[in-house]
């Protein structure tokens, strides 16, 4: 047999499980100093890319920015009479075209179209300014306009977990020019007090850089890629004696995110770990507690039992491409994150989570997202690859669905038919003969939730859960528990059908 020489990929494994840190307790590290914070300057927040042809401008191109919003347009899609040129260019004259073609509230309220010329303005453009070309993006698209910091943490380097981490950071860096892009890799090794002490004091230089590099407006992108230990989801913290040891989930996400409190806050956040620590409730509400300790905006952390980094791939770079570089809101873009990841819905789910601040007290909307597969994989739950009563595999018979028929008393309104449950049966000719049973059978209901519209294709689509809370919300008794659905104006019948 070949001696194995192979990475490991998958980001889980087994590892020795520890309490705390090892070692004695030391002192807390000194604060960070705030030197080298004195005189930051607001960056100028407007994009470089014209938000028609995506371009920059250079030699005699010019790019004329909106007063009202961070967007540009260049002066080949922009037509500006040129006997107007040197009038819009000056300081105190107001464009807000760009936000008046896009429907975009004006960034000061008392500074409106309306009301400008009550406070001395009047038009100087005699009728609208003709574009050359089409909108490429979302009207709400801005395209790389604020800072961007990425921070990378990763527990014991870059050789132990393999993340397309770099190849995401090497892409972006070319939308934030000037300055505007940086990206901050910070290995992790916690197993000892030593070591907690030694890291914390390792972030100093980077926490005054990334304080000066975000400002006001700046935002941040953070990955953190680690390993997890199967059976119980704690996280590794790494290398005792040159084997892996994991620590709680509270343990690690405190040591090593501590030093950035603040500098996470409103921060986009994807776990790169394996889905042991959400299939753990403890491992699962640890790192929910943590995101909201820390203002962290949204998360995305994914299910797979040996979840494999490089599959995300795709997903990453749609996310990067429209959350990042186009900042749309990531709730919002998320159907469409998944419509261009349909491989990585065959290997696991997808979970978001986002931060919600209405009533005072702060909470995660938490959301599971499932590919769906008309005939492998109904509603996201996945049929088995083998029959357990014979062994054979791709053997099922084409699903039979079971609708239920809402007959409307309304004539105005037509009768629905979902299907709220499939039927599989083996057909493998000797299934259970060996045994003396009938050939296997067995039936997938549906749960609650629907198939995500703009993500959906003839055969597949991804299917949405109902969000829930966390903390969780108190529960309250329906009374309905266990009943058929029933239509409040109709009656309700069952039937089968062959799809």
């Amino acid at each position: 047999m070949a001696e194995n020489t192979t990475k490991k990929r998958a980001a889980g494994g087994v590892a020795r499980r520890l309490t705390g840190p090892l070692g004695l307790p030391v002192a807390s590290p000194p604060p960070v100093s705030p030197e080298g914070e004195a005189g930051v300057v607001q960056p100028d927040t407007h994009s470089s890319w014209c938000l028609i042809c995506r371009d920059g401008a250079e030699g005699d191109i010019v790019l004329y920015e909106c007063s009202a919003c961070p967007r540009v347009m260049c002066s080949r899609c922009l037509d500006v009479p040129s006997a107007s040129h040197d009038l819009v260019t000056q300081p105190e004259f107001f464009f807000g075209a760009l936000a008046v073609m896009l429907g975009t509230p004006l960034r000061h309220p008392h500074r409106t179209i309306e009301n400008l010329p009550a406070q001395g303005g009047k038009p100087a453009l005699q009728g609208f300014l003709q574009l050359n070309g089409r909108f490429e993006t979302g009207s709400c698209a801005v395209l790389a306009a604020a800072p961007i910091a990425v921070i990378h943490f990763i527990v014991g380097g870059s050789n132990e977990v393999v993340t397309p981490v770099s190849l995401l950071s090497h892409y972006l860096e070319h939308y934030f020019p000037n300055g505007r892009y940086i990206y901050i890799e910070v290995p992790f090794d916690i197993t000892t007090h030593k070591s907690i002490r030694g890291y914390t004091r390792a972030q100093d230089t980077h926490i005054i850089q990334l304080k000066t590099h975000l400002a006001h407006s700046g935002r941040v992108l953070a990955f953190f890629s680690d390993h997890s230990e199967e059976d119980s989801g704690w996280l590794f913290a790494g290398k005792d004696k040159g084997k892996f040891v994991a620590m709680s989930v509270s343990q690690v996400l405190s040591s090593v995110l501590g030093p950035y409190y603040g500098i996470l806050s409103g921060a986009t956040m994807i776990f790169l770990v394996c889905g042991s620590v959400v299939a753990h409730d403890d491992a699962f509400s640890e790192l929910q507690e943590a995101l909201l300790d820390y203002g962290v905006a949204s998360a995305i952390i994914f299910t797979a039992k040996r979840f494999q980094p490089l599959v995300a791939t795709n997903f990453l770079l749609a996310l990067a491409e429209q959350v990042v570089i186009e900042q749309l809101n990531v709730h919002i873009a998320f159907p469409s994150l998944l419509s261009l990841s349909s491989p990585l819905g065959q290997h696991t789910n997808v979970i978001l989570m986002t931060r919600h601040d209405a009533g005072g007290t702060p909470k995660l909307l938490v959301t599971n997202f499932a590919r769906a597969h008309t005939q492998t994989q109904p509603w996201g739950i996945a049929v088995p690859s083998q029959c357990p009563l014979c062994g054979s595999t791709n053997s099922w018979s084409e699903k039979v669905a079971v609708k239920v028929s809402y007959e409307s008393l309304d004539p105005g309104v037509p009768d629905e038919a979902p299907v709220y449950r499939y039927l599989y049966s083996c057909t493998y000719p000797d299934c259970g003969k060996a045994q003396r049973k009938p050939c296997h059978k067995f039936h997938i209901e549906k749960p609650p939730g629907s198939i995500l519209k703009a993500a959906k294709t003839k055969s597949s689509g991804w299917f949405q859960s109902p969000s829930t809370t966390f903390p969780a919300l108190p529960f309250i008794e329906s009374g309905t528990q266990g009943k058929h659905p029933r239509s409040s104006d109709g009656e309700v019948t069952a039937k089968r059908m062959r799809v």
